[in-house]
C-alpha cells in the first residue's frame, strides 16, 4: 500500500517567499530567528499586519527587526510598491526592510528605496555554468527507509512456558488483504485498540529496524515477534483469538535516489549594487519526501570556502509518514 503524499500543494508565490526565507537565514550570523510568514504588531493602530517574512536579532543589548516583502511578478516593481514598503515599515517599528522581486526594479524605486532604509534584492534563476564552480556538486544522494509487509501471523495465548514461536510454522495465518490500517487487536481489560500499522510504529519507536541494510542492496526480510501474555484478543477470519503472539514479518530496503546538479534548483540573490549571493538546493521528488534538500549558498564570485554555506532538511527519525507499503 503506497501512502500518498501528505504535503499540500504550494502557491509558487509562497515557495518564492519561503525560498527567500532561508536564504536570509543562512546569509546571516547564528542567532537569527527568521519567520515566514510573521504578524507583527502595528504601532499606530495596535493591530497585527502579515509580512511575507521577519528578521530578529539582538545586536548588544539591542533587538533589532526586519521586515521581507516579496513580489514574484513579469514586470519591474515600481516606485509604487517601495512607498507602500516605507509607510508600512515605519507602521512595525522595523529598523529596515528588504524588498524582494522576481523580475528587478525601476530606476526610481531604487533611488527611492535608499532614501527609506529598504534593501531590495532580485531573485532569479541561473544555469549549471553560471554557478559559483566551489559549489558544482554533479549530484547528492537521498537515502530512502522502504518497507513492505510480506506474512501476519498469530500464535494463540497458551499457558505454557514462553518459547519463541517458528515463523516457518505459523499456527494462524492472516490473509494478504487484511487491512494494515484497521484495529484488530484490543486489549481486554483497558479497551485499548491498535492495528498492524500500529505495530510498525511501535517497532521503531524502541529499535531501527534498518540497522545493517547496505543502501542501493536488494529487500531483506526481517521478522519481529510482539508477545503478549493473554490480555489481547484479536480479530480474525475464523473470529475472535485470544492472542498469545504477533509475527510480523517485513521485507526492508534502502533505496537510493539521485538528484543531478541540472536538476537542482539553482538560483542567484542580486543586490542594485551587483552583490550577489548565489544558492543550490538539491530537493528530493519523492512523495512524502518533497521537503528534503540539501543546500549549498556563497557569495557569486568567492573563492574562499570558509564563507560557503552548507544546510539542508531531513528527517532525523522516523515519522508517521513512514509507513509500510504494500
Amino acid at each position: 500500500m503506497k501512502v500518498p503524499s501528505y504535503k499540500s500543494a504550494i502557491p509558487e508565490w509562497r515557495r518564492f517567499e519561503e525560498l527567500v526565507s532561508r536564504i536570509e537565514a543562512d546569509a546571516g550570523p547564528l542567532g537569527l530567528i527568521v519567520v515566514s510568514p510573521d504578524r507583527i504588531r502595528c504601532k499606530f493602530t495596535g493591530r497585527f499586519r502579515e509580512v511575507d517574512a521577519s528578521i530578529r536579532a539582538k545586536v548588544g543589548t539591542t533587538d533589532i527587526l526586519v521586515t521581507i516583502e516579496c513580489r514574484r511578478r513579469g514586470l519591474k516593481q515600481d516606485v509604487t510598491w517601495i512607498e507602500q514598503l516605507a509607510t508600512k515599515k515605519q507602521a512595525l517599528g522595523a529598523s529596515r526592510t528588504i524588498a524582494v522581486s522576481s523580475s528587478g526594479f525601476s530606476r526610481e524605486a531604487i533611488a527611492v528605496a535608499q532614501l527609506h532604509g529598504i534593501d531590495l534584492r532580485e531573485l532569479s534563476e541561473v544555469s549549471a555554468e553560471e554557478i559559483n564552480k566551489m559549489m558544482r556538486l554533479d549530484f547528492v544522494l537521498f537515502t530512502h527507509k522502504r518497507s513492505a509487509p510480506v506474512r501476519v501471523s498469530l500464535r494463540s495465548f497458551r499457558e505454557d512456558p514462553w518459547l519463541l514461536p517458528d515463523p516457518s510454522e505459523p499456527e494462524i495465518l492472516l490473509p494478504e488483504t487484511t487491512n494494515l490500517f484497521v484495529p484488530i487487536f484490543r486489549n481486554l481489560e483497558t479497551g485499548a485498540t491498535w492495528s498492524i500499522n500500529d505495530l510498525w510504529f511501535q517497532l521503531q519507536n524502541v529499535t531501527d529496524p534498518f540497522t545493517g541494510l547496505e543502501k542501493g542492496s536488494p529487500p531483506v526480510v526481517r521478522t519481529v515477534c510482539f508477545p503478549y501474555p493473554g490480555n489481547v484478543s484479536v480479530e480474525t477470519p475464523n473470529g475472535e483469538v485470544r492472542l498469545g503472539d504477533v509475527l510480523l514479518s517485513l521485507s526492508l530496503w534502502l533505496e537510493l535516489e539521485q538528484v543531478d546538479l541540472e536538476s537542482a534548483h539553482k538560483v542567484e540573490y542580486k543586490a542594485p549594487s551587483g552583490e550577489a549571493l548565489q544558492r543550490l538546493e538539491f530537493v528530493s521528488t519523492e512523495p512524502g519526501a518533497e521537503d528534503w534538500r540539501i543546500t549549498l549558498q556563497m557569495p557569486k564570485n568567492c573563492s574562499d570556502l570558509r564563507q560557503l554555506r552548507v544546510g539542508g532538511n531531513w528527517p532525523m527519525h522516523t515519522s508517521k509518514r513512514d509507513e509500510t507499503e504494500r
